[in-house]
């Protein structure tokens, strides 16, 4: 067996790390076209990934959710981003806009439309993808024991990225 590059680290968890993000990539990739490919095969209207992520966090989510609630779900902070797939959405007719007492109270919900094509979506992805996954021993126990295992590293990465930001800081010459 070749040995593992050990370009980012020196340490074996180092090594490890490095091949879950390298899986991290590659998954994110498949899920991506996986998304993209499933919902073109239940809709006419044609959205990205993001897209497509947005409009299952609102479903997911049930009622009206704002950009804040959005944001903080996706794990994101690209406001404008999202904001912009926010209106593609919206102006396929899937979700529609709430306005709340303030701007920053405004929302959003699925259309009638939004609904039927989530739940198309819901349906097919049930009958290919979770079938598939009924083949493999133990598999609802693997995912959610990998599920908890990514969500830990979404604290690590936010935790360390905090920590280069802070030491930008501490090594910031004083003006």
């Amino acid at each position: 067996m070749k040995t593992p590059s050990r370009y980012m680290t020196r340490r074996p968890i180092g090594a490890a790390l490095t091949r879950t993000e390298l899986a991290v990539i590659r998954t994110t990739q498949a899920f991506e076209r996986w998304s993209v490919f499933l919902h073109s095969t239940v809709s006419d209207e044609r959205l990205s990934a993001q897209d497509v992520w947005i409009l299952h966090s609102i479903r997911m989510r049930g009622g009206a959710q704002n950009l804040s609630e959005l944001l903080l779900f996706l794990n994101r902070n690209d406001v404008s981003t999202i904001q912009y797939s926010l209106r593609k959405i919206e102006q396929a007719g899937l979700i529609e806009r709430i306005t709340g007492n303030s701007k920053r109270e405004a929302g959003y919900r699925l259309t009638s439309v939004g609904k039927s094509t989530t739940d198309d979506y819901a349906k097919l992805r049930d009958e290919l993808l979770v079938e598939l996954g009924e083949d493999i021993r133990d598999f609802e126990e693997r995912l959610f024991a990998a599920a908890a295992t990514l969500e830990r590293l979404t604290g690590i990465y936010d935790q360390a990225t905090q920590m280069v930001l802070n030491r930008r800081i501490m090594q910031a010459p004083d003006d």
